[in-house]
């Protein structure tokens, strides 16, 4: 696609749609698709498989196809773990983000990562939202929901207007990644990175490029044919939200330490997903 094309496209695309690079410059694109090469040349820097993006036959899309340029560099740039490609780590990864790309692209109804008659998502054991209600909600509304009003109020925000919170927040993108899985299918449990340079503006909060980041925990069904029926999330948002706001140092979030407790113990794990056979831990 020609810088013009881009332009063009980019024009009736809202900037804010996070994990793509809808309002980047042609330019900035470029740059990080050469310094995305210079990464996959490397072992261990595997591309996250979304799919083919780029066929209409699979995808009808919100707005326009996605990119994720600059969103896979940030994630090469800032990863801690190697998964082989061959393993379920890797396929775990794919699917959630995949997972994550049509939850932030796509209306429900042409969503394929889910079985549609039983998707459900929550988070900490709370409000369990269905299928379309999830959808139109956004995720960050769903998986922020519960937490206390004056750190974020899900019934004040909308799909869009939490997308662009976020995004202004973290307009280099904002990446995750699988650490350790605990359970194969149909059962999947497992724990999880979510990080970000803060340079951007979070709520008036001018950040300085300081690195952020939630630990978190997952158990995530699927069916026969590996399409998602529930996910559930477990991990403590308050903190990461209280640091963005100034309120609490950044210190205070490095390696899970202001996020999700001792995530990779086995007796948690064991705890919230009783119906794993957790064993080999790597901690």
């Amino acid at each position: 696609m020609s810088s013009d094309e881009e332009a063009k496209e980019s024009a009736t695309v809202p900037a804010h749609m996070v994990g793509s690079s809808f309002g980047v410059s042609h330019e900035k694109i470029e740059a990080a698709r050469v310094e995305l090469k210079s990464f996959t040349a490397k072992p261990g820097y595997i591309i996250p498989n979304r799919g083919d993006l780029t066929d209409t036959s699979v995808h009808k899309w919100r707005y326009a196809c996605p990119k994720y340029v600059i969103a896979n560099l940030a994630y090469f740039k800032g990863k801690t773990r190697e998964h082989a490609a061959d393993s379920l780590e890797k396929v775990v990864e794919d699917l959630v983000k995949t997972w994550e790309m049509e939850a932030s692209h796509k209306l429900f109804k042409d969503w394929t990562t889910v079985n549609q008659a039983k998707y459900t998502l929550s988070a900490n054991m709370g409000k369990r939202y269905y299928g379309e209600e999830a959808a139109d909600a956004g995720n960050y509304n769903v998986l922020l929901d519960g937490i206390r009003k004056d750190l974020y109020d899900s019934s004040k925000e909308t799909f869009d207007s939490s997308h662009h919170l976020f995004r202004d927040a973290f307009p280099e993108g904002f990446p995750w990644e699988v650490l350790d899985v605990f359970s194969p299918p149909p059962v999947v449990c497992f724990s999880w990175r979510h990080w970000a340079y803060f340079n951007g503006t979070y709520r008036g909060q001018q950040g300085e490029g300081e690195v952020v980041e939630m630990y978190g925990f997952a158990r995530v069904t699927v069916d026969e044919s590996t399409k998602i029926c529930d996910i559930e999330v477990f991990y403590k948002p308050e903190e990461f939200l209280e640091v963005l706001e100034g309120n609490r140092p950044v210190e205070s979030l490095k390696n899970g330490t202001g996020g999700f407790p001792d995530f990779g113990n086995l007796k948690i794990a064991e705890k919230l997903c009783p119906a794993c056979k957790v064993k080999d831990a790597k901690y």
